[in-house]
């Protein structure tokens, strides 16, 4: 269990956020076998520059996808803005360059604001009338009683952290479920120091009231 989620001191959030660490990295699928790699890698030449945009899509697709997730895209929708999210940074490749931290600051530059133009497309078109809730309670196939809970607490934790502003949710993601240092936090999302600060503590207090009214007070079962 990482620092992150032992600073957490929410105990509803904290529940979810702890037990779910796992879970949390699971979700992401494999690499599709079609798709994203056909539609990125366009020139039929092996270039120096495709292998090295392979490699970079390969260490972080899954990054990618359980990001877009928790920043509120949907399920059926997230391999779609998944594939977005590599087409922009395959378009921009030329412009990265590595600071000392990798790719992920910068792919997770596009990753919120793909997250975030397709939640402002969801508000002008909705496509549910009940905002998604029928989707959280979707019927699913229950081999084990652990993995039913725990898909169950996953969908709880999406609901509460869609109801938090899309800044406040970005630090709150990176700090406790992608383990960012706020210093890192502030260079990927070119904030403030105190401004991390400010915004992870705040969201941290909306996602443990929001679990809290969520669950209506009941405990939530690992």
């Amino acid at each position: 269990m990482s620092a992150a989620y032992d600073s957490l001191p929410l105990a509803s959030a904290g529940a979810i956020l702890v037990d779910l660490d796992e879970p949390l990295r699971e979700e992401s699928p494999p690499a599709p076998e079609s798709g994203i790699k056909s539609v990125v890698v366009t020139s039929k030449a092996d270039t120096d520059r495709d292998r090295r945009f392979r490699l970079v899509y390969d260490a972080h697709v899954a990054f990618v996808w359980r990001n877009l997730r928790r920043l509120g895209v949907m399920d059926r929708d997230v391999e779609d803005k998944c594939q977005e999210v590599f087409v922009v940074a395959h378009r921009r490749w030329a412009e990265f360059v590595d600071r000392g931290h990798g790719p992920r600051a910068w792919l997770f530059q596009i990753v919120l604001r793909v997250a975030s133009d397709a939640r402002r497309h969801r508000r002008r078109h909705p496509i549910d009338p009940d905002g998604g809730a029928a989707q959280d309670r979707q019927v699913i196939d229950p081999p084990q009683a652990k993995a039913v809970a725990r898909k169950q607490a996953l969908d709880l934790l999406d609901r509460a952290l869609s109801s938090i502003e899309m800044g406040r949710r970005a630090v709150l993601v990176l700090h406790e479920i992608e383990q960012m240092t706020a210093p890192e936090i502030a260079r990927t999302l070119d904030i403030p120091l105190n401004t991390v600060y400010s915004r992870l503590r705040v969201a941290r207090v909306e996602l443990d009231a929001e679990i809290e009214r969520l669950s209506g007070g009941m405990e939530v079962v690992p």
